[in-house]
C-alpha cells in the first residue's frame, strides 16, 4: 500500500509539472499556425497590390442594399469585409480563422453583408482585422478617413507609405465584421480584465505591408466609449507607434457625427498619427481594479 501511494504521489507530481508544459506547447502551436495564416494573407496582399495599381484594399458599408447581389459576388451596394477583395488571391477561407476565435456567422441573418460573407463559405468571423489607422474612423493607416456613415474608406497607394516594413496590414483582433486592428476597436468582443487573457497570452500576430509577419506583445485596458469599452495595442509605444500609419507625421483630427465618432473618455485630440499610442500611455495612467468603469490599464 505504501509503495502504491508513493507511485501515485510521483505521478501526481509529474502531472503537476508536465500539464502546464503541455498547455504552453499547445498554445505555441496555435500561435505559430496563426502566424502562418497572417503571413499567407500578407503574401496575398502583395499579389493584390501588383494587380491593382499598387492601391491597398478599400472597404465600405452597405451603400445600396437593393443592388447588393451577393449570389453573384458583386461588390456594388454590398458591405465589403477587408478579405473579400483579397479572396481570389488566397482562396482558402480557413486562412481568416484562428483556433482562438470561434464567433460563428449567423446562418439565419438577413443582413446582406452577412449573407455576402457566407457566400464565400465563411462560417466564423475573421480572427484578423485590417489597418484602418490608430483610432476610430480618422484614417491614417491603409485607408483614407471615412467621409460619411457607411461610405467607402478608400485604399491608398502603397508606394506612398513611408516605412512599409513597419506598417501593419492585418493582425489579430476581437473586432467584429469590417474588422480592424485599431486601438479602440480591437477589444470589441473581449470580455477579460487582464493582458494574459488576451489571445495567445497577450501576443498578437501581424502582417506588414512589405509582406513579412511577426508576433508582438500587446496590452490592453478599459476605455469608456471604445468598442466594448476596451483598448488593445502593442506594448512598446515608442517602437511601434508608427505601425498604424502610412505617414507617422500626418495629423488625424477627431471624427464628426456625420462620419461616425468614437466618443471615448478621454478622447484623443488632433494628433500626429504616430503619437496615438504614446497618448494612450500618457493619458491612461490608472491600473484597473475589480469591475473598472473609468479608463485604466490591465496590470497583468
Amino acid at each position: 500500500m505504501i509503495e502504491l501511494l508513493v507511485v501515485i504521489a510521483i505521478i501526481a507530481i509529474l502531472a503537476a509539472i508536465l500539464f502546464p508544459v503541455f498547455a504552453q506547447a499547445k498554445l505555441a502551436a496555435k500561435k505559430t499556425s496563426s502566424l502562418s495564416n497572417v503571413k499567407q494573407l500578407g503574401t496575398a496582399n502583395q499579389i493584390y497590390l501588383g494587380d491593382n495599381d499598387d492601391t491597398t484594399v478599400s472597404i465600405w458599408g452597405t451603400t445600396d442594399p437593393a443592388n447588393c447581389d451577393y449570389t453573384q459576388k458583386k461588390f456594388v451596394g454590398c458591405g465589403i469585409e477587408w478579405w473579400i477583395p483579397l479572396y481570389p488571391y488566397f482562396k482558402s477561407i480557413d486562412l481568416i480563422y484562428s483556433s482562438e476565435r470561434n464567433d460563428l456567422e449567423n446562418p439565419n441573418s438577413t443582413s446582406n453583408s452577412a449573407q455576402y460573407r457566407q457566400s464565400f463559405g465563411a462560417k466564423k468571423l475573421s480572427a484578423y482585422g485590417y489597418n484602418w489607422g490608430p483610432f476610430g474612423w480618422r484614417g491614417g493607416g491603409l485607408l483614407e478617413a471615412q467621409t460619411a456613415v457607411g461610405s467607402m474608406n478608400r485604399g491608398k497607394s502603397a508606394t506612398s507609405v513611408s516605412e512599409p516594413a513597419k506598417v501593419f496590414v492585418f493582425g489579430d483582433t476581437y473586432d467584429t465584421p469590417r474588422a480592424t486592428v485599431g486601438i479602440g476597436f480591437s477589444g470589441d468582443d473581449f470580455n477579460g480584465f487582464s493582458n494574459h487573457e488576451l489571445r495567445y497570452g497577450g501576443s498578437f500576430n501581424y502582417a506588414y505591408l512589405d509582406g513579412h509577419a511577426k508576433a508582438l506583445k500587446v496590452r490592453g485596458g478599459i476605455l469608456p466609449g471604445a468598442f466594448n469599452n476596451r483598448w488593445i495595442m502593442p506594448s512598446d509605444a515608442k517602437q511601434w507607434g508608427g505601425a498604424y500609419c502610412s505617414d507617422s507625421t500626418a495629423i488625424l483630427v477627431p471624427e464628426d457625427g456625420s462620419t461616425s465618432s468614437l466618443n471615448t473618455s478621454p478622447r484623443p485630440p488632433a494628433l500626429a498619427c504616430g503619437d496615438f499610442m504614446q497618448w494612450i500611455v500618457d493619458n491612461i495612467t490608472s491600473p484597473c481594479g475589480n469591475n473598472p468603469s473609468s479608463a485604466c490599464y490591465f496590470t497583468n
